[in-house]
């Protein structure tokens, strides 16, 4: 400090003192600290609003599917019934028939039948063809086998109820009676063969 100074009573160290402590108290860390813990807190209140907002949403969807499906069966189902209704009213002319007449009243039968068909089919929905086809585990469920000498081992002989698809997925197999081969018309070859067909119609009835 300068003769100058002492003379004029300045006080250079108190000067510098509180100086050095403001730029202490401004660089301090609680200083530092409390504007990011701020941004952090307005962060988490975001992501809180967020996530509340796509609960929200998700329930919303979820509800709205709920209701589609809902209406969606409730529009089929009744597409269904009212094309169902003039078949039922077919069903209704011929019972109340006074006939003897047996062919005129099958072929009656067999005009409603196919109109029920057609509607199934309209909707997706097939007959399994089985009847003198190989059998097959994925269409057919096996009820019975029968040894024959008309149809080569494994041949679907009979159906006895059946099977449906729907848009090429099996809702129903169809049930059969499989033909085996005769026990006095077997050799190695034949033997083998009605080995591998009783393994896939074991499977089917699986």
């Amino acid at each position: 400090m300068s003769i100058e100074d002492e003379e004029k009573g300045v006080d250079v160290e108190g000067e510098i003192d509180e100086s050095v402590a403001e730029s202490a108290e401004t660089e301090s860390p609680e200083a530092v600290e409390i504007p990011e813990i701020d941004k952090v807190r307005a962060e988490a209140v975001e992501n809180r609003d967020r996530y509340l907002r796509a609960v929200a949403e998700l329930d919303n969807f979820r509800k709205r599917t709920v209701k589609m499906r809902s209406e969606t069966r409730d529009d089929t189902l009744r597409d269904v019934l009212l094309q169902i209704g003039p078949m039922l009213d077919n069903f209704r002319r011929a019972l109340g028939q006074e006939t003897e007449d047996v062919a005129s009243f099958r072929q009656g039968i067999e005009i409603i039948f196919k109109q029920f068909n057609d509607i199934l089919s309209g909707y997706g929905l097939i007959e399994i063809q089985a009847d003198g086809q190989p059998f097959d585990p994925n269409l057919h469920e096996a009820l019975a086998q029968v040894p024959s000498a008309e149809h080569p081992p494994g041949t679907v002989m009979q159906e006895m109820e059946k099977g449906y698809m729907l848009n090429d997925r099996v809702v129903r197999p169809t049930r059969v009676v499989v033909s085996t081969a005769m026990e006095d018309e077997g050799n190695n070859d034949g033997d083998q063969q009605a080995d591998d067909q009783q393994a896939d119609i074991n499977d089917g009835k699986a």
